[in-house]
């Protein structure tokens, strides 16, 4: 913009505008190439990261190993499948399964876990720690009431006392009458038994609710009325997990040392402190190496060990070291006397059964046998047979290589494009005031010609479809079978490197050599799948450190990665950025010294014709 600083030809008439506008036109000019250039380093940017895009998805569908349709894993080559009309079972084959049948019969025992369960409950009755105070009778009145909450997992009830319970209190007295008031707020199982269990014995009230978890609570901050009841506000039957093991009552005379407990789990150690909390034990415990997952059920209120692997044996060693943390948890070492250990063990048994007439016994319920994996899922009646079938199919394996080769041609193609398509050189990118006289449509149309041509002839571009084309024209093993024995050949020089299949010759390959061809993408290294990746990986890696990244993401970068700002073309940028602002500035200069200069020859002109005027004016009065 021009740095209007003055008058504009009000004396001389002179379009002050563009005469400023032409003697700064230089400075404009290189400014305008500047941002051109900019233009297409953008424009350049995007093309770049847009092939990275297109080798990625490519990369991730056909040679990731958490796809399906993984070309660098051998099972994807398998072209047995293996089948099954039971139930009772799941099937799948494996590389190494034949065609053939498996029958299995006399399934008498399935593989379990070792469990290692504490007797009793870890936490205390829900019971009032006072006993019940009968001046809260004294609080209730025709027009006065006194309530609480009552939880039992996640429903809760308000339990009003108001004058018709106190009178029933009179009559009936107090255990009946809050029973009553119970079996309101939550019903009963059956005519006469209650869902929630009161008693009353000692003067002190207690809740119970087989398998349920109850939480009393005040309402609306009234913590007087549950402390006449003998409770405390939030008071449950149930242990928290997000309490710190000091503060459970459960753990009161454990022995730590130092504040610490320390045990060992399968040889596994371990150690807490008593500010750790009963959900940090936990897992802690779950996600170490000692094959156990630790549990604490609200339901039975109890601790559970249970063996990661399954079949006899004793799976499970508990240890105590440092305190008894464990033995409190009802999962104390039972092959010692431990004072007050209350756990029982349920040994881990091993799956019983016959295939093809063969008794075996496994400790997994997941078995292999000639090359097929076998889930067993129940036991088998008397002379049940689970008959299992393996029969050869290559489609589904053709469907995906004729899929992976349609996706490399689209892949190829795309690369060919940009780099042979010509620039038009009449459409150059538009300057800030050509699109200031243009619509958006024009724009458009505009750029989209502008675009074309931008890589032509790029080298990293030749480089990388030079590697692809190359290594998929030559790649195979010792003796072994190449794409063409597979069907699969070149579709011509005028195809820029796509490939084209014969189907027929496909199909006979994949029956006839499905091992040769298994090994001519999956064998490590050397394999083609495995080639591929590490021509996309040299090409599009966004991890690691600048410089060893791949070769288009150190030129242009890749969005939501580091190199999306650590990359040549930005770096340049920056640097035409950079020259941008200096060149504004250096143009703000140029027209602030010429405005001055015209304003300072409108002022001097403005004074001449006041001169003029009085001169003319002392004539006129003579």
């Amino acid at each position: 913009m021009l740095a209007k600083t003055g008058m504009g030809g009000l004396v001389s008439g002179l379009d002050t505008d563009s005469l400023v506008e032409s003697l700064t036109s230089a400075s404009r000019s290189k400014i305008a190439k500047q941002q051109q250039s900019v233009q297409k380093l953008e424009w350049k940017q995007t093309s770049y990261r847009n092939v990275s895009k297109t080798l990625k998805e490519f990369q991730s569908k056909y040679l990731d190993v958490l796809s399906k349709t993984n070309f660098r894993s051998a099972s994807l080559f398998n072209t047995i499948k293996a089948s099954t009309t039971s139930t009772k079972i799941s099937v799948s084959a494996t590389s190494a399964a034949a065609a053939g049948n498996i029958e299995i019969t006399n399934v008498t025992q399935l593989a379990t876990n070792q469990t290692i369960t504490g007797v009793s409950g870890a936490s205390a009755a829900l019971t009032g720690g006072t006993a019940y105070n009968p001046s809260l009778l004294d609080d209730i009145s025709p027009t006065t009431s006194k309530s609480f909450l009552l939880k039992m997992d996640g429903s809760v009830r308000t339990i009003t006392l108001d004058q018709a319970f106190k009178e029933s209190v009179g009559t009936d007295g107090f255990e009946t009458a809050l029973q009553n008031k119970i079996n309101t707020a939550f019903g009963e199982k059956s005519a006469g038994v209650p869902v929630v269990d009161v008693t009353l014995v000692g003067g002190k009230i207690g809740f119970s609710a087989s398998g349920s978890q109850l939480t009393v609570s005040a309402l609306n901050s009234d913590a007087a009325t549950l402390t006449k009841l003998g409770f405390t506000d939030g008071q449950t039957d149930r242990l928290s997990t997000n309490k710190a093991l000091s503060d459970l009552p459960l753990l009161k005379d454990t022995q730590p040392v130092d504040g610490e407990y320390k045990f060992s789990i399968n040889g596994t150690n371990f150690s807490f402190k008593t500010t750790d909390s009963l959900s940090s034990v936990i897992n802690k415990v779950n996600t170490s190496d000692a094959g156990v997952t630790m549990s604490y059920s609200t339901i039975t209120d109890k601790f559970t060990l249970t063996a990661t692997e399954s079949g006899a044996g004793d799976n499970i060693v508990v240890k105590e070291t440092t305190g008894t943390l464990m033995n409190a948890f009802g999962l104390a070492d039972l092959s010692t006397e431990v004072a007050g250990t209350s756990a029982t063990s349920e040994a881990g048994k091993n799956a019983i059964l016959e295939v093809n007439g063969q008794s075996i016994v496994r400790t997994s319920n997941s078995i292999e046998v000639n090359g097929v994996k076998i889930e067993l899922l129940e036991k088998t009646a008397a002379d049940e047979v689970l008959k299992v079938s393996m029969s050869e199919d290559t489609t589904e394996l053709k469907d995906t290589i004729k899929s992976f080769v349609e996706d490399y041609n689209n892949l190829i193609s795309s690369m060919n494009t940009l780099i042979k398509e010509k620039a038009d050189s009449a459409y150059p990118p538009l300057t800030d005031a050509q699109k200031d006289e243009m619509t958006e449509k024009q724009i458009e149309a505009w750029e989209k010609k502008a675009k074309v041509g931008l890589l032509k002839g790029d080298s990293v571009l030749k480089g990388i479809t030079s590697k692809m084309q190359s290594m998929m024209y030559g790649a195979a093993q010792s003796g072994g079978i190449t794409l063409f024995n597979m069907g699969i050949s070149s579709a011509g020089y005028a195809e820029n490197g796509k490939l084209k299949i014969d189907e027929e010759k496909l199909e006979t390959a994949l029956k006839t050599r499905g091992s040769e061809i298994r090994d001519l993408f999956t064998t490590e290294k050397t394999g083609l799948a495995n080639q591929l990746n590490s021509v996309i990986d040299a090409a599009a890696k966004t991890s690691g450190v600048k410089g060893t990244r791949g070769s288009l993401i150190e030129l242009a970068g890749y969005e939501s990665t580091l190199s999306n700002t650590e990359n040549s073309i930005t770096d340049k940028i920056t640097k035409a950025n950079k020259m941008i602002t200096s060149l504004n500035k250096k143009l703000k200069t140029e027209e602030t010294y010429y405005w001055s200069k015209f304003t300072a020859l409108e002022t001097a002109l403005q004074q001449l014709n006041n001169q003029s005027a009085m001169i003319t004016s002392f004539g006129s009065s003579s």
